[in-house]
């Protein structure tokens, strides 16, 4: 649990002391189901609400280390008590009681802790006098223990307990208003909490989710089950719009971190996909177009920095901008992370406004990136890619296809008689021609297909996932409604145009590489036009006129 410590480390501490802190938080972190996740998100709360507010720098350091702390009392309470399932006695509840001042005494006798044990004692007292235990009074409680006090029932409430279910967060505050009327918490306080909760996650609907569940709810669930269209790679120019989504790949396998990151970013402008482990990255990976990857360090399976490993390894994913998550408190890490490969990291607990800053940064880098890479594989007349972002890419999905057992279909277009358009209506309606050839491909195409224009009048394309059935289907739709375009030249009659299509299919054959597939596509086309023209050739030797 140590790692909690990152934002205010304990440099101070003698070696000693350091080791008899780590453990005792070894055994706070055995006290009760649930434990170290309530500290954890307890310390989260802290931290982010009282940037939030402003607490100093020395107040937002006695409050997070208090937070750390508060329930350490704990340690002497019977496992019986606290893991009770149904209300206490009133014998028990006295024994319950005495954990603040016990988590007092442990904090005076750790060291420099002692700034801390005033707000350790008081963050179960009430406004009114009707807390313990000794019964404070407003003037008399350390405002630090006021704000632990809501992070303390605010969490109670969102979490799962052996007695109870987790509230919602519209009753969980509710709760904490109907506490401040009472006169049991500082109304200021509370109200304070509710808008750092709307302004601080940008999106004022937050709060009619569950953010803070202590299990992975189906606010995260629905972030991996909702199927949400994944924007075009950046390589396919005209499809994509000057804004596309951006696609972020969280990695995480604490259920609590993960939960808190998705909606944060679901919330927001970004589109989220989800692993557990690393193994589960990679796998995602596979499947979605990426753009930024937050990477948790340590993972079970895969860590983080094997995953950044491969991903600069692969030229499909080698332009992902990567972003480390760590605890840990060691900069060797960080160091070997960023000479992988990684762009930047964040500690955890991180605060939520500096996460979000980062990824900006990574989002910005990543439209640089892509306008650049548009530039360079844009075809502009037609709006496709051009030869050199097709001879790029073509390698990348061959090997994913035959990696993954996949079939991959392409195709060869070339429109026929085009020289004759040229000579007969002239160059600028032969490039209207070659625009609405683009225009069909664009609009007869999947988000994973890839058109291009090959060169000339020629074009082509890649189908990932698809048989030789449905390349065929999709070469003669294609096909189909290229011809039944009408070109309208100034004072000349309409005329229409054809194309003939090669097809080929990995499933058919065993290529050894991507352009051993091309070719066997351009032979089928070059057998459409000897057959006549205006028809779809496949390689295995059926054609269709």
């Amino acid at each position: 649990m140590l790692y909690l410590l990152r934002p205010f480390p304990l440099s101070s501490w003698s070696a000693d002391s350091l080791q008899r802190l780590e453990a005792f938080a070894s055994r706070l972190a055995k006290v009760e189901p649930y434990f170290e996740g309530h500290i954890q998100r307890a310390c989260f709360y802290a931290l982010n609400y009282g940037k939030w507010i402003s607490l100093s720098e020395t107040e937002l350091r006695h409050l997070y280390l208090a937070t750390f702390f508060h329930d350490a009392g704990k340690v002497s309470i019977p496992p019986h008590i606290l893991q009770k399932d149904g209300p206490l006695t009133t014998e028990e509840f006295k024994i319950m009681q005495a954990h603040p001042t016990l988590g007092e005494e442990i904090c005076l006798k750790l060291g420099p802790l002692e700034e801390v044990s005033p707000i350790v004692a008081a963050h179960h007292e009430k406004l009114d006098g009707s807390g313990y235990p000794r019964r404070l009074q407003a003037k008399d409680i350390p405002m630090l223990a006021r704000i632990m006090a809501i992070i303390e029932i605010y969490d109670a409430l969102r979490s799962e307990r052996v007695y109870k279910a987790p509230f919602s967060l519209e009753k969980s505050l509710e709760i904490l208003r109907s506490e401040a009327l009472a006169g049991h918490l500082d109304k200021g306080l509370v109200d304070e909490f509710a808008k750092f909760g709307e302004s601080q996650y940008v999106d004022p609907d937050i709060l009619a989710v569950d953010f803070f569940s202590q299990e992975r709810s189906h606010a995260v669930s629905n972030v991996w089950a909702t199927p949400v269209p994944v924007k075009t790679s950046p390589q396919t120019a005209a499809a994509v719009p000057e804004k596309a989504g951006i696609t972020i790949l969280v990695a995480e396998d604490n259920a609590d971190q993960m939960e808190i990151i998705t909606t944060m970013l679901s919330k927001s402008r970004y589109r989220v996909v989800a692993a557990e482990d690393g193994q589960q990255a990679m796998e995602q990976l596979g499947r979605e177009a990426v753009d930024i990857a937050l990477l948790d360090i340590m993972m079970p399976k895969m860590t983080g920095l094997e995953v950044c490993q491969q991903i600069r390894e692969d030229p499909r994913l080698k332009n992902i901008y990567v972003i480390f998550l760590t605890a840990l408190a060691g900069g060797e890490e960080r160091v070997k992370g960023l000479e992988m490969g990684a762009n930047d990291y964040v500690t955890k607990p991180f605060y939520l406004p500096e996460l979000l800053a980062r990824i900006s940064v990574g989002e910005r880098v990543t439209r640089e990136r892509q306008e650049m890479e548009r530039q360079a594989s844009y075809d502009p007349l037609t709006g496709l890619n051009n030869r050199r972002s097709f001879d790029e890419r073509l390698p990348g999905e061959f090997e994913r296809a035959k990696r993954y057992h996949r079939p991959l279909a392409l195709l060869m277009l070339d429109v026929d008689d085009f020289k004759q358009v040229n000579d007969t209506y002239g160059h600028d309606c032969g490039d209207e021609v070659l625009k609405e050839v683009g225009r069909v491909l664009r609009e007869r195409t999947r988000k994973s297909d890839i058109a291009a224009r090959y060169g000339g009048e020629e074009f082509v394309m890649i189908l990932p996932e698809i048989e030789a059935e449905g390349a065929r289907q999709a070469a003669e739709k294609i096909r189909q409604e290229i011809k039944s375009v009408t070109f309208k030249p100034d004072s000349r009659p309409p005329f229409s145009v054809t194309v003939s299509v090669g097809v080929a299919c990995t499933a058919l054959r065993d290529y050894p590489d991507g352009q051993a597939a091309v070719k066997d596509a351009d032979v089928a086309l070059y057998q459409a036009k000897r057959s006549g023209k205006n028809r779809v050739e496949c390689a295995s030797g059926s054609s269709h006129p």
